[in-house]
């Protein structure tokens, strides 16, 4: 919750981007332009819009990821009799992958809020409101289609839970795996020992990995959760028009703020986990 609230405004600048369809590169999509454009019309507030949002999604996404990785790893070990090695990357990737499956499917309803309280004008007067509008436009759909009114409302809330779950899997894969791999690999080669400068090393390259690979889902994701006006008629025909009117680097729309916001989030989040850690007598990731 306090790596995102750090790092909130960069992850509105990121989400403006990636909703634009400009040329690949074009200035005015250039985060600092889309950010002092922000900040002139809308005032310096609005890059602290969707906080709420943004606080209860990490209570359930990351809380669930993080908290349940290692109780995951000793599962799988134990199941495979000892065949998948802790050392290796096969057993943190699984538990990673299964951690942030359930995290980010859990989280999506307040994952599509907060893009939502991103926007400008703002579709919702609060959090409250937004959950209810959604799942109120999401029943009404359902009674107008014949179908239950309650399963068209959690329908709705789950809108692009697919690609949301997806992003999880890819970016916890990366993030925690290279996390805990590279510090494995730092302190059994003696490079260093444990403690703050192991954990700031290992976060920092941690979180340009996850920057890579979870960019270009994270694109299709806030374009599939803004999509109210049925563009796409799923991830597959997202991918196929971006890819189309767009090019290969309008996957990587928002790189930039994408790193600047997971890098430091990435890095708050694993100095702080392991502090936390410390002070409740647990022993280091």
């Amino acid at each position: 919750m306090a790596s995102s609230a750090t790092v909130n405004p960069t992850d509105i600048i990121k989400v403006r981007q990636q909703l634009r369809t400009q040329t690949p590169g074009a200035r005015a999509n250039a985060f600092w332009s889309v950010g002092v454009e922000m900040a002139r019309k809308e005032g310096i507030r609005s890059l602290a819009g969707g906080m709420s949002a943004s606080m209860l999604r990490e209570v359930v996404y990351s809380g669930i990821r993080m908290g349940t990785y290692e109780l995951f790893k000793d599962k799988l070990h134990d199941a495979s009799n000892g065949a998948l090695s802790r050392e290796g990357l096969p057993l943190k990737i699984m538990a990673a992958s299964i951690a942030a499956t359930i995290g980010s499917a859990l989280a999506n309803p307040a994952d599509l809020v907060k893009g939502a309280s991103f926007l400008r004008p703002l579709p919702y007067r609060n959090m409250r409101h937004a959950f209810a509008t959604i799942y109120r436009d999401g029943a009404q759909a359902a009674i107008a289609a014949g179908t239950l009114s309650v399963a068209g409302g959690l329908r709705s809330l789950y809108r692009g839970v697919g690609p949301t779950t997806i992003r999880g899997i890819v970016l916890s894969g990366t993030q925690i795996c290279s996390y805990d791999q590279i510090k494995q690999s730092l302190k059994k080669r003696g490079v260093m020992q444990e403690g703050v400068p192991l954990h700031f090393v290992a976060s920092t390259f941690a979180g340009f990995f996850c920057s890579v690979t979870s960019n270009p889902v994270d694109v299709i994701k806030v374009r599939l959760m803004n999509d109210k006006n049925h563009q796409f008629k799923g991830a597959f025909d997202c991918v196929r028009q971006i890819m189309v009117n767009e090019g290969p680097f309008g996957f990587f729309k928002g790189f930039g703020m994408c790193w600047a916001r997971l890098g430091t989030h990435t890095i708050l989040t694993f100095l702080i986990y392991e502090r936390v850690r410390y002070l409740f007598g647990i022993e280091a990731m």
